[in-house]
């Protein structure tokens, strides 16, 4: 009686058990087609809450940026104080924390101030300069080109054909597009144009709150980041295993080297770079050295694609004033990118990420698709973070099954064998590489031959 009691209780349990998987798979399966069907009106809702948490955001990044200055200052005066044999209080450790946030926010802002009076003038004298010399350069130009016309009838014959071409197509977007557009759609574009100018100021003083705000956001998170620290560490281990708290924990310390170990050696590399070119332009005679060093210097910290960004527009700025002035400047961005490739990069940055060039270029590619410029910076620390995961991932299910986590240990691998709890790793010869080469060849000049005197190709078709 007993048995059969039991024997219910179990059924009912192995029952209940199994509709509630079901519930919990059924409402799995409404929520995942409720977000992908509002999935538009989801990411708003996300985005609009991200906007106004835009001041604290900025915040973190600019403690973040400032946190090594920072820790420099707070460094430096404390080994004084201890070399002076001065007892340091835990009041007078706050006095330095706060000494040396401000040392560190002034000496941020002198550096964005000293760009910006660098930058500004020769900016102003830049576009001042294109415009002034713009005309000349261009009926130089049309000069030297009506020149080769008047001498080299085909090409006269061409560009002809080509003017008759464009005028008619000229009269035809004056008479059919731009008349009745000045007539009927001028002043709504006007009255467009002026809601979007007002549009940008506003984004563009809501861009500076946000950034005072950010500032003293800032100020809070690097008097309090061990606090904040300490609280975190506390969350992880209240709710997570003992185990997995202690590898969140190292992840967050490995991503925080990447991150920070890439970013400012990335600052530290370009500013050098940023100023050989000033060095080189000046020796060489180049137009706007100071501007132009800035841009290289700036995109410089964008890896794979920065320095072609920087210089196209550059190339561009001397272009107008001289065509060989520029080829030298393009010769002289090669040199510096292999030196900064090859002597500077290295040095600085070292293995600090662990990735090989091709992941490289993959997350900038990747995130930079994703996330734009922003992107592009942080890919590539974010990436190595994440290949550091799966790597140690794999590394402790290799270690589980005793086999090797050396990657060279499997180039030329044919198979493991396990025998009697040894482990043996059998791996092709060199007559068996040769001989699946010979075949690869073969193989490729049989379709060749195959292809080489080829007709046609006769399809037969299928019987239904």
């Amino acid at each position: 009686m007993a048995d059969k009691e039991n024997h219910k209780n179990f059924t009912w349990k192995e029952a209940f058990s199994k509709w509630l998987g079901l519930f919990l798979v059924v409402i799995a399966s409404l929520a995942v087609f409720f977000v992908v069907n509002n999935a538009a009106e989801i990411i708003s809702t996300i985005g609009s809450y991200i906007g106004i948490l835009r001041p604290v955001v900025y915040g973190c990044v600019i403690a973040y940026i400032l946190n090594p200055l920072m820790k420099l200052f707070q460094n430096s005066i404390m080994h004084f104080l201890e070399r002076k044999g001065r007892e340091v209080s835990q009041k007078k450790k706050g006095f330095v924390v706060g000494i040396s946030i401000t040392l560190s926010l002034v000496l941020g802002i002198i550096i964005i101030i000293v760009l910006c009076w660098m930058i500004l003038p020769q900016l102003v004298s830049s576009v001042y300069s294109l415009v002034e010399n713009l005309p000349s350069k261009v009926n130089y130009y049309y000069n030297v080109l009506n020149e080769n016309i008047r001498n080299n009838k085909f090409l006269a014959d061409t560009m002809q054909d080509v003017a008759l071409n464009a005028t008619k197509y000229i009269d035809e977007m004056l008479t059919t597009k731009l008349l009745p557009w000045l007539q009927s759609d001028l002043l709504p574009s006007v009255n467009v144009m002026a809601v979007e100018f007002a549009n940008g100021v506003m984004s563009v003083l809501n861009v500076l709150y946000n950034l005072f705000i950010g500032i003293i956001v800032a100020i809070y998170i690097l008097a309090s980041k061990d606090t904040f620290a300490a609280q975190a560490k506390k969350v992880v281990y209240g709710i997570l295993k003992k185990e997995h708290a202690d590898s969140v924990i190292k992840y967050v310390r490995i991503s925080h080297g990447m991150f920070s170990g890439f970013i400012v050696g990335k600052i530290v590399d370009s500013t050098i770079v940023g100023i050989l070119c000033f060095l080189a332009m000046t020796v060489m005679g180049l137009p706007y050295a100071l501007l132009i060093s800035v841009i290289i210097g700036v995109t410089n910290i964008i890896p794979v694609f920065g320095p072609y960004l920087g210089l196209i527009p550059s190339a561009f700025l001397i272009l107008i004033v001289s065509p060989m002035q520029a080829l030298y400047f393009v010769i002289l961005i090669a040199i510096l990118q292999q030196v900064d490739g090859n002597i500077i990069g290295p040095a600085i940055l070292g293995e600090s990420t662990g990735l090989t060039a091709f992941w490289v270029l993959f997350s900038i590619l990747l995130f930079g698709g994703l996330w734009g410029i922003v992107g592009m910076i942080i890919g590539v620390p974010l990436f190595a973070v994440i290949y550091r995961i799966i790597a140690d991932f794999i590394n402790w299910k290799l270690s589980g099954r005793d086999l090797s986590t050396v990657t060279d240990r499997y180039l030329n691998l044919k198979c493991i064998s396990i025998e009697d709890d040894k482990v043996s790793y059998v791996e092709y010869t060199d007559a068996e590489l040769h001989q699946k080469e010979e075949e690869k060849r073969r193989k490729r000049a049989a379709l060749k031959e195959k292809y080489m005197n080829l007709k046609w190709v006769k399809c037969k078709k299928k019987q239904p």
